[in-house]
């Protein structure tokens, strides 16, 4: 047990920095650990907050319909499903994928403890969502029901095991994708498009839930609940240990999760080397040939080398398109369903109204959700020695990986943008504003994430995971990208009597002026912040 704890310990301090963090007697360095800190701080309180109140407006419609318990049913149905989401493209990065498998199999140590250490490190992160989410809920529920002391004791016993089952159904099928694409060649490729097709089937599946033509929640509450007990049984046992106080409710949650959790654990470690060797294995391409090679600008050959980096990261990639993916879907979806129905579909009554007004703004979420410069510095790791001494200005590194995000960004922005035109039968400076805007978005979040990976590195990792989903610039870049677009929108809502073509246009000119200036701090700072690495 003490191997597991030591090496889930070693792993979490190198996945978060904190190493360093906490021994560097760097002054600098120490400051900007402590302003980087605060920033988390801040962003969780405000992801409490929202969670909080977004639990509490759910609480006020089931109040009035007598069903207070669905709270806490939709809420566990939310984290495992979001925690199932985000584990299955995480867990062959954590368990199969990292750099120091030779250094920690050559350790005096069972296997099954290796693979019990990795398998906890999963689960922390996806205990910390849970808390996230399940917290505020709780309160909330207590807020409105007033339960006896056993909710409480009860409601935090069980918030330990909500995390168990997701981990390893998202194991199992991250796994099987990773398996099935091994098989065969350009596997990368095929595990992308497999990963992506569950994705997607699991956003449709989970936007049937209330059917075509929903009513009244009051009208469908017992109809909501069966479909989220059928969905998922387990919240029925967690529903009725901590709501209904049922002693072997609890028992039977805690048992099956915990149990089921062990036995694969105890299974993945005894087939561990196996599925590593199956997962790792690759086919030789064919034997080199001599033939004239081309000649590029150092521009385009850096782009060439990024762009092939970057689709060599199953997890880059998922975690850095999946925003792109889902708005084309969503703008495809627009073609056949119109504004009203979607809004209808996801209890927003209003979306029809706030898409024709602000469709360029709902559009730059995702472009701002989609930036893979704020790790593509980090992730070049212990390889940086060999940019950092390439005859090559640095901007025209830096300006290389700038270029891939916009690649990814930019083409899906526009085809959405020109789908939405027709879908929402826009006028022509509305269509132009459709168009600019997210493409001037796409630049800001590309040269900030650039900026904020410069300032924030993270050369030091043993695996992807850690730099693409865990480190401090991904962080931060996603808070400034938050902020960038929470601003506009709430003075478009605040000026909502001006014309909001006018304020679009003045959000545009001043993305402009902030690109240009970026820009220019680039080029003047970029060297010597790179050099600095």
């Amino acid at each position: 047990m003490i191997n597991i704890w030591r090496l889930m310990k070693i792993q979490l301090i190198s996945s978060f920095g904190l190493n360093k963090a906490l021994h560097t007697r760097d002054v600098k360095e120490r400051q900007k650990m402590l302003w980087l800190t605060i920033g988390i701080l801040i962003g969780i309180v405000m992801m409490a907050v929202v969670s909080f109140g977004y639990s509490y407006m759910i609480a006020e419609t089931l109040e009035q319909i007598g069903r207070p318990e669905l709270l806490l049913a939709i809420m566990m149905a939310v984290t495992c499903l979001i925690g199932f989401f985000t584990t299955i493209y995480k867990a062959s990065g954590v368990l199969f994928g990292s750099k120091d498998y030779d250094l920690v199999m050559s350790l005096p140590i069972k296997t099954s403890h290796i693979v019990a250490s990795r398998v906890a490190q999963l689960y922390v992160l996806n205990l910390f969502f849970s808390l996230m989410v399940m917290v505020p809920a709780g309160i909330v529920y207590a807020i409105k029901v007033n339960p006896g002391v056993l909710y409480y004791l009860y409601f935090l016993i069980t918030l330990l095991f909500i995390p168990l089952v997701p981990i390893i159904a998202a194991t199992i099928i991250g796994a099987l994708i990773s398996w099935v694409s091994s098989r065969f060649k350009g596997s990368r490729i095929i595990t992308l498009i497999l990963t992506f097709v569950v994705i997607i089937a699991i956003i449709v599946g989970s936007g049937q839930i209330n059917g075509n033509n929903p009513q009244l929640l009051a009208d469908m509450s017992a109809q909501i609940a069966d479909q989220i007990y059928n969905l998922y049984p387990l919240t029925l046992m967690y529903v009725n240990a901590v709501c209904s106080f049922q002693f072997d409710s609890l028992v039977l949650f805690i048992g099956f999760s915990l149990i089921s959790f062990m036995l694969f654990t105890i299974v993945l470690g005894s087939k561990y080397k196996a599925i590593h060797t199956g997962l790792t294995t690759s086919f030789s391409k064919n034997k080199y040939q001599m033939k004239s090679l081309a000649v590029s600008s150092p521009l385009y050959t850096l782009y060439k080398k990024e762009l092939r980096r970057y689709f060599s990261s199953s997890i880059y990639v998922l975690n850095t398109s999946i925003g792109m993916v889902m708005l084309l879907v969503l703008a495809i979806a627009l073609l056949f369903v119109s504004a009203e129905q979607l809004g209808q579909l996801v209890e927003i009554p209003e979306l029809s109204n706030y898409l024709n007004r602000l469709a360029p703004l709902f559009v730059s979420v995702f472009v701002t959700l989609s930036c893979t410069t704020s790790s593509s510095i980090s992730l070049e790791g212990n390889n940086i020695w060999i940019l950092k001494s390439a005859p090559v200005p640095t901007l025209t590194i830096l300006l290389s990986k700038i270029a891939v995000n916009l690649t990814i960004t930019v083409p899906i922005a526009v085809v959405s943008s020109v789908l939405l035109m027709i879908s929402l039968g826009t006028g022509w400076v509305e269509s132009l504003l459709l168009l600019v805007i997210p493409v001037l978005y796409a630049c800001l979040t590309a040269m900030t994430g650039v900026l904020v990976n410069l300032k924030l590195p993270k050369l030091e990792w043993t695996n992807e995971v850690s730099v693409v989903k865990q480190s401090a610039s991904v962080l931060v870049a996603m808070l400034i990208g938050f902020i960038s677009l929470l601003i506009p929108f709430g003075l478009s809502l605040l000026l909502s009597d001006l014309n909001g073509n006018l304020v679009l246009l003045g959000i545009g000119l001043l993305i402009i002026v902030v690109c240009g200036a970026m820009y220019r701090y680039i080029q003047s700072k970029g060297e010597l912040l790179f050099r600095a690495l």
